[in-house]
């Protein structure tokens, strides 16, 4: 025998089961519309778009330069007047930790050592197993 708080709980899970579909299909709330395309710059603003690290160029009124985290990386120079930058290696820079600000930028650290150990004559870099059949050996 179904009694009344049987029937309340059914009729709940089918209200909610109806809900849930018409959501799911739209009809409870407008359907989301893409805005038109806006074609993305290749370079950060004040960037020249052939070469987005630099040379740069910020004058006041422009919006701050981006170094990827304002709060903790803030670029520190005069605000009134125009600076001519470089986006840097992080860490070479050196108004921010990324932004170098100048007419020259230290060059690109050099590439990691070679740290790859030397193996006996017979194995190979691909399963560390000895065998005869080596590329190089």
């Amino acid at each position: 025998m179904i009694n009344i708080h049987t029937l309340r709980r059914i009729g709940a899970a089918a209200l909610l089961t109806g809900a849930g579909a018409a959501a799911a299909l739209g009809f409870g709330s407008g359907a989301a519309a893409a805005l038109p395309r806006v074609p993305l710059p290749a370079s950060w603003p004040g960037c020249p778009e052939d070469s987005p690290e630099g040379p740069c160029r910020w004058c006041p009124g422009d919006p701050p330069v981006q170094t990827g985290n304002l709060r903790v990386n803030p670029v520190v120079w005069d605000n009134n007047v125009c600076h001519t930058y470089w986006y840097v290696y992080h860490g070479q820079g050196n108004v921010a930790a990324n932004i170098f600000e100048g007419e020259a930028p230290p060059a690109p650290p050099p590439p990691p050592p070679n740290l790859t150990p030397p193996l006996p004559p017979g194995w190979c870099w691909s399963l560390f197993l000895p065998t005869t059949s080596c590329p190089n050996g």
